[in-house]
């Protein structure tokens, strides 16, 4: 299918994988005037922020190690220092991820590894029991997360200006934290962000197709008389190397994705990608979704901030 099409076309098909609220929720934030305002910002804040770094691609753009950088983020955020059992630990994490069946112990080590390796954390022992080690978000990563962090609010703004997310978060410097913390309860208990979306996750399951979905799905809604989803040629061995993926892995979820129907053609090793309307609709939605999410945690944030500050009054 080449041409304009109806977000909403597929609508029924995406409620029906998700609760009453939560569709709500969804429905409310792409219903906004500016919502693709705050699609487009996104994708440009995120691409280059990814782009050819390979240990940040490969700890966070795969949506399962987006899942657990915020639920890395998370044991750090709530560690009792009074109590060294708390806190980001191999064990904790390992323990994490199998009450969720997020990761294996064994990804989850090697997950770790990696963040080590790539200069994200650093081993710290427990002064208090020197049996435990912690592991500790470095100036670096943090930095990393607090531009993603602002690329996130900056997006939402976007989207809906009146909220001033990016003016929230100056005027209380534990916003973006109150809500990484927030967010990661919701995941704890059990909300599962791409269930409703399995044409997302078919992309977002391979190193580096999460971006190249963006990429392709944002094309379409650059164009100047409406979404409009034409025909798109790229450079697979480029955007591989971009983003932590491999050529013959991004062709070949572009290739499965046509006999699944999520593409309107075979995509001729990358010459004639032309995703289907179901796709980009699945896409758009999971943003729309993904990001009031992140509004919705940020609300949360700070009415305990200003919980807090009232308290000690």
């Amino acid at each position: 299918m080449t041409g304009k099409f109806d977000i909403s076309a597929h609508d029924a098909r995406f409620a029906s994988r998700t609760s009453a609220e939560d569709w709500a929720r969804i429905l409310a934030f792409r219903n906004l005037p500016h919502f693709f305002d705050g699609v487009r910002c996104h994708e440009g804040i995120m691409q280059p922020l990814f782009a050819n770094n390979f240990i940040l691609s490969k700890v966070a753009v795969e949506f399962w190690r987006f899942q657990l950088l915020v639920l890395t983020l998370y044991l750090h955020s709530v560690r009792d220092y009074k109590d060294p059992r708390t806190g980001l630990t191999l064990s904790n994490l390992q323990k994490t991820c199998a009450k969720l069946g997020l990761a294996s112990p064994g990804r989850v080590y090697a997950y770790l590894n990696i963040m080590r390796l790539g200069g994200y954390l650093t081993s710290v022992r427990s002064k208090l029991d020197t049996r435990v080690v912690h592991l500790e978000p470095t100036p670096m990563f943090m930095a990393t997360v607090e531009e993603w962090n602002e690329g996130i609010f900056e997006s939402i703004d976007a989207a809906y200006p009146q909220g001033e997310l990016q003016a929230l978060s100056r005027r209380h410097l534990g916003l973006a934290e109150g809500m990484r913390v927030s967010g990661a309860e919701a995941l704890l208990a059990g909300w599962q962000p791409l269930d409703p979306f399995p044409e997302v996750f078919h992309f977002a399951a391979v190193d580096g197709g999460w971006m190249l979905l963006e990429h392709i799905v944002s094309l379409a809604l650059r164009h100047p008389d409406g979404i409009t989803l034409e025909p798109v040629a790229l450079d697979m061995r480029r955007m591989s190397k971009q983003f932590g993926g491999s050529r013959s892995n991004l062709l070949r979820v572009l290739e499965t994705g046509y006999e699944f129907g999520l593409l309107d053609a075979p995509p001729a090793s990358g010459k004639h990608i032309l995703f289907s309307s179901c796709t980009v609709c699945a896409y758009i939605t999971f943003i729309a979704s993904f990001l009031s999410y992140f509004q919705d945690h940020t609300m949360i944030a700070l009415r305990r901030i200003e919980a807090r500050e009232a308290a000690r009054r």
